[in-house]
């Protein structure tokens, strides 16, 4: 073996020498670390659009039906081209007691009050009160029914529309203690003021059943409004309410000097059943609408309670 490997090895070299190569082959493991990485994206967009259409068409074949409807339509000033209404101040006599000799002082004594009253009524009852000046109240029910003799429904309606506008009130008082003297230091608790307008609720508005009503007013140019539609259908096939109230205040011009108002609500409007409205002013240019719209069915079934 050492000769062959020896000749081998001078053939090689003697081919190397005279310019002639041969290829060499051989066996060779090969052992490599291989790290590889890899990114994955996945991108999903998913688009669903539905389009739902729904018509239902229901035909009654009605007998009968309850329609009550409550309108009104308040007014209280001008148009543009006319004033409207005014009030002033006048130069009077203080009410209280004024001493011979001096100076006319205004005044303006105002007073509305209820005192245990509107109490334990039973059905549709209303109650407006007012002292002041230019004022709107109503009350304004309407009620509709219909039973199961025939095959029916119930509707109610009530509007309301308000307009207080192009309104001027002038107003000058003196103020004064309990005892009618006039106040100079205005320190003094307001308690202890003598006051010009008062609206006051007192044990009141209590143990009511069904529908009340009830407006106050000490005030000027004040709208007051309460409406109330109802329609009740027994075993009506079907009941529709609708209610819709309307206000505007505007244009208005008041002027008030040292005026003391007082509006109070005290033990009232407790332990009532059914619809109670209740509005109260001290002021000036104000709407107050309390509307009430509702349809009512009812519907029974019979239950035959013979043995077969």
């Amino acid at each position: 073996m050492k000769h062959i490997l020896y000749a081998t090895t001078g053939i090689a070299l003697a081919l190397a020498a005279a310019g002639m190569a041969t290829p060499v082959m051989a066996d060779v493991d090969v052992f490599a670390d291989i790290q590889k990485t890899k990114d994955i994206t996945i991108t999903q967009n998913i688009t669903i659009t539905k389009d739902i259409t729904i018509r239902v068409a229901v035909t009654f074949e009605l007998d009968g039906g309850a329609e009550a409807q409550a309108l009104v339509n308040v007014v209280n000033g001008g148009e543009d081209d006319d004033p409207g209404n005014t009030v002033d101040g006048q130069d009077i006599p203080d009410p209280v007691g004024e001493l011979p000799g001096t100076p006319d002082e205004y005044g303006i004594h105002l007073s509305a009050s209820m005192v245990d009253s509107v109490n334990n009524n039973t059905g549709v009852w209303g109650f407006n009160q007012d002292v002041g000046n230019m004022t709107n109240q109503a009350n304004v029910v309407s009620v509709a029914g219909i039973d199961d003799a025939v095959e029916s429904f119930a509707q109610s309606q009530a509007h309301v529309d308000q307009a207080n506008e192009n309104n001027t009130v002038t107003e000058l008082e003196l103020l004064r203690d309990l005892q009618g003297n006039p106040i100079t230091d205005f320190t003094t608790p307001a308690s202890q003021y003598l006051v010009n307008k008062s609206a006051k609720i007192t044990d009141s508005i209590k143990g009511n059943t069904g529908v009340i009503n009830v407006n106050q007013n000490a005030g000027n140019m004040n709208n007051q409004t309460n409406a109330v539609a109802a329609a009740v259908g027994i075993g009506a096939e079907f009941a529709l309410s609708e209610a819709d109230l309307g206000q505007e205040t505007s244009h208005n011009h008041v002027d008030e000097v040292e005026t003391v108002k007082v509006s109070s609500i005290s033990g009232s409007i407790n332990g009532n059943s059914g619809i109670v409205n209740v509005n109260q002013s001290a002021g000036n240019m104000n709407n107050q609408g309390n509307v009430v719209s509702f349809a009512a069915i009812t519907s029974g079934a019979f239950i035959n309670t013979d043995t077969p």
